[in-house]
């Protein structure tokens, strides 16, 4: 997919000039492809690949033991047997279809030999004609009546052999550097560019960020499919990790992406002003960031497995077409970009350039990349992490982290290690009264808020007599550190007392805006309580009693 997306960005480059050679490109639509496929141009076209008999007949049971029933108001009614097409969600129909479309990159491969025909620009040495990856077809040749007749000739071969139809009010001609309407005969509406290919807008010049909507829309009804703006910080963490992560990934692969496209999509703070840096977030959780990926960094280290595509010459029509339409026989170490190049291009040359610089030398970034190979699956995790900015890591990220800990818990724990808790005394440009809003005596301010307010002290004391522990606590990091030292191990009340400090913080913090915002409290033992609650639930958990 990712090959057909590169090679599809740069034939489609210079179509929005006007002084250019005459070029054609026609976005296929096949109407309900895998339902009406002929099933005896399936077994034609396994048959005419040479596969055994055996196979071929198991292959035909598997499709034509269909049937159907008609669903009326929920209920099923009838029964007729299937005559044509493959089943939606068979996980053998997608690499029949393939075959199907087999043929017709052989029926296409055929008719370009013809002298009528001549192949779109920088097409001819490979010999392209078109792009296919399922039922998304991508035909292309000269912007003159004899190629593109020769390109629906073969569009009819294909229905009439196989039952695949062309829609042709869906599908689309581009063309440029044509001034006339000399191609009006293909009856297919002249399309618009950016066009979507593969679920990637395509332009002939570089991309707006309005453009990139489809992506940001994407994000957005994630969000409110899970009610991103009444998450909590931990929740919405959640979100952009598991889902939003594996949304954006797609693009990030195929896409260079602009920097203000990306700030889309760090939303972690909802409306509010970022309480920590966007790139202190970015990093892993032991140097004391929250493992979101640094969506810059990672676009640059997705483009790094092309980068050593191009140098091992793995073997694709997307890497034949470098090689010999860009580099000439250069190496790629040594090839230089120039300003009319594309921004797919530029951004693999700019990660070739990073990782030389951060492994010293063109020779040592060689054979980083080739240890980068494991098991024929290049690792992207390892030129990210070489690429991304570092921090010192740190005992109390690893504590604060600890995955039997609630993530609710850890978050704001986090937030109160990194002294960016918003407490009144970092609001005070809203000019508001700054007093505690629990004890009302002192400013408030985060070591005023969980360690000296009258309250809390109380809190802690409670705490203390309730789960054994003595010391006295009057900062967060000094009682990370000797509950390390006295309580540190795996054993059960170790555990408990690790998440009984992580979860007062928490409910103390809970209960302070409570007060600020409900002017509601609980009482020093409700609050107790609650703690005490939450840390033997988090306890039966992990020792559940059988």
């Amino acid at each position: 997919m990712s090959d057909n997306i590169f090679l599809a960005q740069e034939l489609i480059r210079g179509y929005s000039r006007k002084r250019i050679s005459p070029r054609c490109m026609i976005k296929v639509d096949l109407k309900k492809a895998y339902d009406t496929i002929d099933w005896d141009f399936i077994k034609e076209a396994l048959e005419g690949l040479r596969f055994p008999t055996k196979f071929i007949d198991w292959i035909m049971e598997c499709v034509s033991s269909t049937s159907f029933s008609i669903s009326v108001n929920g209920c099923l009614y009838g029964h007729f047997d299937g005559k044509r097409g493959l089943r939606q969600g068979d996980p053998i129909s997608p690499l029949i279809f393939t075959i199907c479309i087999e043929y017709f990159s052989r029926v296409l491969k055929t008719k370009a030999h013809s002298p009528l025909f001549t192949f779109h620009p920088k097409c001819s040495q490979l010999g392209i004609t078109h792009l296919a990856f399922a039922d998304d077809l991508m035909l292309f040749s000269k912007g003159n009546p004899a190629s593109v007749t020769i390109l629906l000739n073969a569009l009819k071969e294909l229905e009439e052999t196989s039952g695949l139809t062309v829609s042709i009010e869906k599908s689309n001609i581009f063309v440029a550097g044509i001034q006339d309407n000399r191609l009006d005969f293909s009856g297919m509406p002249k399309g618009q560019l950016p066009v979507k290919y593969l679920g990637i807008p395509l332009d002939g010049q570089r991309l707006k960020v309005a453009q990139f909507s489809p992506l940001i829309t994407a994000i957005t009804r994630l969000i409110e499919k899970w009610k991103g703006c009444t998450l909590s910080y931990a929740g919405r963490l959640e979100l952009i990790i598991s889902v939003i992560q594996g949304t954006i990934s797609f693009w990030i692969q195929n896409f260079p992406l602009p920097a203000n496209v990306i700030d889309h999509v760090a939303f972690l703070w909802g409306r509010r002003v970022s309480l920590i840096t966007w790139d202190k977030i970015c990093f892993p959780k032991e140097e004391g960031g929250l493992g979101i990926h640094d969506f810059k960094v990672w676009n640059t280290s997705f483009f790094s497995k092309v980068l050593w595509d191009i140098h091992s010459k793995r073997d694709s029509l997307w890497i034949r077409w470098v090689n010999s339409v860009y580099l000439n026989g250069n190496d790629v170490w040594e090839f230089c970009p120039n300003k009319r190049d594309s921004a797919l291009f530029k951004k693999i040359f700019e990660a070739r350039d990073k990782i030389s610089l951060a492994k010293g030398g063109v020779q040592n970034a060689k054979e980083f990349l080739h240890n980068s190979v494991n098991n024929n699956k290049f690792q992207v995790s390892q030129i990210y992490d070489l690429l991304r900015e570092k921090s010192q890591p740190a005992f109390a990220w690893r504590f604060v982290w600890r995955s039997y800990i609630p993530r609710k818990f850890s978050f704001i724990t986090w937030l109160a290690v990194h002294q960016r808790i918003p407490t009144k005394d970092r609001l005070a440009f809203l000019d508001i009264n700054t007093d505690c809003s629990m004890c009302v005596g002192d400013k408030e301010t985060a070591q005023h808020l969980f360690f000296k307010c009258p309250f809390s002290l109380q809190v802690w004391n409670q705490v203390r007599m309730h789960f054994g522990f003595h010391k006295c606590t009057n900062a967060i990091k000094s009682s990370i550190k000797w509950i390390n030292r006295l309580h540190g191990g795996a054993r059960l009340r170790s555990k408990a007392i690790t998440i009984a400090l992580i979860c007062t913080i928490y409910h103390l913090w809970r209960n302070r805006n409570r007060v600020h915002h409900d002017e509601d409290r609980l009482p020093i033992d409700g609050l107790v309580k609650n703690i005490a609650k939450d840390v033997y639930r988090v306890i039966f958990y992990l020792y559940p009693i059988t």
